[in-house]
């Protein structure tokens, strides 16, 4: 293996060689930049308002702060749509050296159409900026004025195809949403008939009177019942009493009775213990104290008995008052069931009722999008001109390529050259290329009319 050592004197052994292939390559280098086809670049610039509100509403359209915003719509101006959009502009499909040139090609199944689009969009480059939102469309052809104008037409295809997509998405919304009124409208108008035949069934209206007169007339009910059961425990407990009863004991008539039963009680003691039990007046006594006691006995049976149907009657009545209740129970249970069906079926249609409106109105936001064809966020920000100077070939990047594949080639030649026809340059090599020791080197010819200089300078 050469040291760098040996590398350098081989270099500098060969340097005619080397700088000859150097200067070879760039030469070539030089000469393929001349021939070839210089290439022209037109730029057009499209700015994208990305903070736009969205016409109808007027609030912000969301998906266009997604940082992938720009880089799709990059991929749409660099879509086989967009492309044909641009074809069908420049017309270049009914020019006659381009059909000569597209048989020539012989694509196969491709149209001429498709053929061209793929050619430019080949040429085509679209880069969006990193720090704004603007995206540049940069497009290379041989002539600086068609690369201006298909640099131009591919932004204006851009735009156009930005506002058919936008329109094309609002007619296809609307269209949905005017198939999909007609099952909502349906709907509406079914939960709508369905309501009013159930109030007509139920006799309920929107209002709660009928519950609440229902439920007032449940409470008096109660009260009723209590008041009853009260009445009732009292009668029964009167009629339990039977002549002991407060009613017997305290009425006037009776108590009339028994004091004349008292005196004609007293005044047969009496007349028994002057005229004896056997004297008429006695008897007559006798006869007067018992008609009056039994007066006294019918009198407090018949108030009795009174007491007792006083009970009854009561206690009917406190029975009728709790079946009414009961019943008055149930018809508010029936009318809070109903009430409840009633609010389901409300629901239903306020439920329905909101579905509709909201399709309603987003169908009359898509028929406004789908109108406004001219409304688009982007914006041309530069139109395309000729370019003055040449993109293509640059001469510094071919001097740069061929300079480099020059080194390399001039490198290689030498080492193989060196290879195959090797030669001593010092010492060492001589050394290494025999196998001996070096004992002695000789001075070269520059070396000994030095030392010989010197010497004569010494002898003087």
């Amino acid at each position: 293996m050469l040291s760098v050592r040996t590398l350098l004197r081989v270099f500098v052994g060969r340097i005619k060689l080397f700088t000859l292939i150097v200067l070879s390559v760039l030469v070539a280098g030089f000469a393929i930049a001349l021939i070839q086809s210089k290439q022209y670049t037109a730029t057009a610039q499209v700015s994208i308002d990305v903070k736009a509100n969205d016409p109808i509403t007027g609030m912000p359209v969301s998906g266009l702060l997604a940082p992938s915003y720009l880089f799709t719509q990059a991929d749409i101006i660099y879509s086989q749509n967009t492309a044909l959009k641009v074809v069908d502009k420049i017309g270049i499909t009914t020019l006659p050296e381009a059909i000569a040139q597209y048989e020539e090609a012989k694509v196969g199944s491709a149209t001429i159409r498709d053929w061209y689009a793929e050619l430019f969009l080949k040429s085509l480059e679209v880069v969006p900026s990193r720090q704004s939102n603007v995206i540049s469309l940069s497009y290379t052809a041989t002539d600086p004025v068609f690369a201006a104008q298909v640099a131009n037409q591919f932004m204006k295809a851009y735009i156009d195809m930005n506002i058919e997509m936008r329109t094309q998405a609002a007619q296809s919304t609307s269209e949905f949403f005017q198939q999909q009124l007609k099952v909502l409208k349906k709907r509406v108008e079914d939960a709508q008939a369905e309501l009013s035949k159930y109030q007509q069934e139920t006799g309920i209206v929107a209002s709660d009177e009928r519950l609440d007169v229902e439920t007032q007339r449940l409470n008096e009910l109660s009260s009723s019942l209590v008041q009853a059961q009260s009445h009732t425990y009292d009668a029964k407990s009167r009629a339990q009493a039977g002549t002991n009863a407060p009613d017997v004991l305290n009425n006037p008539l009776i108590q009339q009775l028994k004091a004349q039963l008292s005196q004609k009680s007293a005044k047969l003691h009496e007349v028994e213990e002057k005229l004896g039990p056997n004297h008429p007046q006695y008897q007559q006594a006798q006869a007067d104290y018992l008609e009056t006691k039994n007066q006294l006995n019918q009198l407090q049976a018949q108030y009795s008995q009174g007491l007792g149907a006083t009970a009854n009657n009561s206690a009917a009545t406190q029975a009728s008052l709790k079946a009414a209740l009961q019943e008055q129970r149930e018809r508010i249970f029936a009318l809070k069931k109903d009430r409840a069906q009633l609010s389901v079926l409300q629901q239903n249609l306020d439920n329905a009722q909101k579905t509709y409106d909201a399709a309603l109105s987003r169908q009359a936001q898509s028929t406004l999008e789908g109108a406004m064809s001219g409304q688009t966020n982007i914006f041309p920000l530069k139109y395309a001109s000729p370019p003055k100077s040449h993109s293509a070939p640059v001469l510094r990047n071919y001097a740069a390529v061929a300079l480099l594949l020059g080194l390399v080639l001039a490198s290689l030649i030498v080492l193989v050259v060196e290879y195959f026809n090797r030669r001593v340059r010092s010492a060492d090599d001589l050394s290494d290329f025999l196998g001996v020791p070096l004992l002695v080197t000789m001075p070269s010819l520059d070396q000994r009319k030095s030392v010989l200089t010197k010497l004569k300078g010494r002898g003087k």
